[in-house]
């Protein structure tokens, strides 16, 4: 557990939550320090999942560790193909489907719009290519974002939470991960931006895997991300708790004021629930 030397428990006066932050970061929000010792956070903080049946993880930087290739790689990408984008202006599209990024850099350099849809696919190609040769030649250092990260998962699943995954990835990117982290077998469903109409911040992906896992409520869902665009997904899909890491792309300040409920170092922190039985699992069938 965290020393208390170093943590603080804020609670934003406007949403009533909590979030774990390092002492002197600067904040965006007001919030009302308290100072808890490690006893006392652990019971303050041991029932956030109680009432959750299904937990949907992003994947790179959180819980993926894999160094921010996947930006650097469509940054590379879009300048090979003579777009000059900066890190400033690369860092608000983290989590965003790939394609929408080279569209908008696409345009903002002046490629007219007969144009756009050619050099979306040429960039596009460049990039699945580099990525699938970063992620999966056997030098690749691709790990989990934390060494004990299957078992937590397993610890989950035993405590009678679902486990999903969504991404921006391209399918056949997600699927490699997938099965070369092991995620294939803790999963209960996975999804990629390019399966529904709109990626994140658009609420689909969380929509359809709840249709997948055949959870009814969405306030028992807790959608856990690093970016911005994670927190903007999980509350624009109504999400009961959204939970921000710091695992990856965006700070504590920029995933609190997305919204999130609370913010982590990483997904492994939260708390597992004991064993418990999902509502609809209590429910007589149907009969009618």
């Amino acid at each position: 557990m965290w020393a208390v030397s170093r943590r603080v428990l804020r609670l934003p006066q406007a949403l009533g939550q909590c979030a774990v932050r390092q002492i002197g970061q600067s904040q965006a929000v007001p919030y009302q320090p308290i100072t808890l010792s490690p006893t006392m956070l652990r019971k303050a903080t041991r029932t956030l999942l109680n009432d959750i049946d299904l937990i949907v993880y992003d994947m790179a930087g959180t819980t993926v560790q894999e160094g921010g290739i996947v930006y650097k790689t469509l940054q590379s990408a879009m300048r090979e193909d003579g777009l000059q984008v900066s890190d400033e202006e690369m860092h608000p599209w983290h989590g965003a489907k790939k394609e929408a990024v080279i569209e908008h850099f696409a345009l903002k350099a002046g490629t007219p719009p007969a144009d756009i849809a050619e050099r979306v696919t040429r960039v596009g190609e460049w990039f699945v290519n580099a990525i699938d040769e970063a992620y999966f030649n056997e030098a690749s250092a691709i790990d989990h974002i934390d060494i004990g990260l299957l078992g937590y998962f397993r610890q989950l699943k035993d405590a009678g939470i679902k486990i999903a995954f969504d991404t921006g990835y391209p399918e056949n990117i997600q699927k490699g991960l997938i099965k070369r982290l092991g995620f294939d077998k803790v999963a209960d469903a996975y999804i990629s931006s390019y399966q529904v109409a709109e990626g994140r911040p658009y609420p689909y992906m969380i929509h359809h895997l709840m249709e997948q896992t055949k959870v009814m409520n969405v306030k028992r869902v807790c959608k856990v991300g690093d970016s911005v665009r994670d927190i903007e997904e999980g509350r624009n899909a109504g999400c009961g708790l959204v939970v921000g890491v710091l695992s990856g792309a965006d700070d504590f300040d920029e995933l609190m004021k997305a919204g999130a409920h609370v913010v982590c170092e990483r997904v492994t922190d939260l708390p597992v629930p004991r064993r418990h039985v999902a509502p609809d699992e209590r429910r007589l069938p149907d009969l009618s």
